[in-house]
């Protein structure tokens, strides 16, 4: 006869991460260098912190009593806020909520949290108030890159009137200028290339994630071109142009399109055979990894 006491915790199984898991949970070189533009809590606004409404539709988010029925009347767009404190507000359930009270120029403008006081003060976040850009932020942002040397990874690229226009990827380029963005992006940067081409590129705050417009997923701190010395410079040239070409390999189409959403594999009698599907409709076919046929 034999008895035992079972716990639950003698069957535990010790979980431990593979060497690949702990190079992706690994933070980038890129996300450690963005890591000092960070949001601030409410608990440590000052009053007078500054913030710029990105659109006139900004005025949406406010109460609205007192303020035009048309949001666009209100000509709030890329206007200075200044932060001047917090007000309680009383809600239908006869809970207490905290406002938060904003000014332009004598006008004054309530943001309602929807959260009590002791939640709102470490919850609210200083990047999270719709269409409202914190402009401590975007100061700390260009005090950390104006004037750097970058790689860009994306051909993304704007005018000044926020046009787009052709770019490169996998280019070294300088910024010139980081200035409040849009109601999309609060961040726009003025970049000029090895060529002299200036251009503009829109970014979101954020350090890791697989959102495109943070800077890691935009820029490299280092010359990637380095790691692929085997490549030649014509099919080089390619890739930063986000094309392909004929004999190009899997490795090489990969880095100027990207991951395809597709991928189909056969083979015949003496070789493999693969088909690439994008989103986009692009499609590219590979005979024993070399591209042989492609439709952009």
């Amino acid at each position: 006869m034999f008895s035992s006491c079972f716990t639950g915790i003698e069957s535990t199984k010790t979980v431990s991460l593979s060497r690949e898991d702990k190079k992706i949970l690994t933070p980038t070189p890129e996300e450690e260098y963005f890591k000092g533009v960070e949001p601030q809590p409410l608990s440590a606004w000052k009053k007078g912190k500054l913030f710029m409404a990105a659109d006139n539709k900004t005025a949406l988010i406010f109460d609205q009593q007192g303020l035009p029925i048309h949001p666009d009347s209100v000509g709030i767009g890329r206007k200075i806020l200044s932060f001047n404190g917090i007000k309680p507000k009383l809600e239908p359930d006869g809970t207490q909520s905290v406002s938060l009270i904003f000014s332009d120029n004598g006008k004054y403008y309530q943001y309602n949290t929807g959260k009590s006081s002791s939640l709102a003060s470490e919850q609210v976040m200083s990047d999270q108030i719709p269409m409202m850009i914190d402009l401590d932020m975007v100061q700390e942002a260009k005090d950390l890159l104006l004037g750097n040397k970058l790689w860009i990874r994306s051909p993304l690229w704007y005018d000044e009137d926020g046009n787009r226009i052709q770019g490169k990827k996998f280019v070294g380029i300088t910024v010139e200028d980081v200035l409040p963005g849009d109601i999309a992006f609060p961040l726009k940067l003025k970049f000029v290339d090895e060529s002299g081409n200036e251009a503009w590129i829109f970014m979101n705050f954020g350090t890791s994630g697989t959102e495109t417009r943070l800077f890691s997923n935009l820029f490299f701190l280092s010359d990637l071109r380095n790691k692929y010395p085997s490549i030649a410079d014509d099919v080089w040239e390619v890739i930063c142009k986000g094309g392909v070409k004929l004999g190009m390999t899997k490795e090489e189409c990969k880095l100027s399109l990207g991951n395809p959403n597709d991928v189909n594999r056969g083979h015949d009698y003496s070789q493999t055979l693969d088909l690439w599907q994008y989103p986009n409709g692009t499609a590219l076919w590979f005979e024993d990894g070399i591209l042989t046929k492609y439709r952009m």
